[in-house]
């Protein structure tokens, strides 16, 4: 209605100023106020219509990022339940550690959904990965008097732990250089304009 009413002033409005300012006459006149009210009609359209998109463009990548935080968070809260069950506090706590970190990527990703593409492979394989070594961890620690493959296979998993920590934490790290970007051009900025300003 908005818009059809804009278009209608225009139009008018062309008309009124092609017919009293111009020698185009009447029907030339209408012509021109006729064409520009199809235009204006055309060009809100056109934007409504973008905006539109757009939106269902941000709710569909919100919703896409609030359903990876849900699954990551509650995957993350497998791995520390599985860390409950590991008798040795300092395999636990490293266990926790790269928990927190997932944690603080999840935290991320809900502030700033824009950036979920740059997690799809540490949600899609990392997470799950470690999730699953973690609780076969748990599971094997657990035995009493295990064989010797099997305590080979739990030291090479206390030494991966390391590995994965500095995986989530370069993941972290990846996230947030841009923001870094930004914030050191800004300091840029700031810097340049008070030099100017003496």
């Amino acid at each position: 209605m908005k818009r059809a009413f804009a278009s209608f002033l225009v139009g008018t409005a062309v008309f009124g100023i092609c017919f009293q300012f111009t020698v185009l006459g009447f029907l030339l006149s209408s012509v021109a106020g006729a064409t520009a009210m199809v235009l204006l009609n055309s060009l809100l359209k056109a934007v409504a219509s973008s905006r539109r998109a757009a939106a269902a463009r941000e709710t569909t990548e919100k919703k896409s990022a609030d359903e990876v935080v849900k699954d990551g968070m509650e995957k993350l809260r497998l791995i520390s339940n599985a860390a409950r069950m590991i008798r040795s506090n300092e395999i636990a706590g490293e266990i926790r550690d790269i928990c927190r970190v997932g944690v603080d990527i999840f935290d991320y990703i809900k502030k700033h959904p824009d950036r979920m593409g740059r997690v799809k492979q540490f949600t899609n394989y990392y997470l799950d990965a470690t999730k699953k070594i973690v609780e076969q961890y748990a599971e094997l620690s657990l035995k009493q008097n295990p064989a010797a493959e099997v305590t080979k296979t739990l030291v090479k998993i206390e030494g991966m732990l390391a590995s994965i920590r500095h995986t989530f934490d370069r993941q972290l790290d990846t996230l947030m250089e841009d923001r870094l970007l930004d914030l050191n051009a800004e300091l840029a900025v700031l810097k340049n304009t008070m030099k100017m300003e003496g």
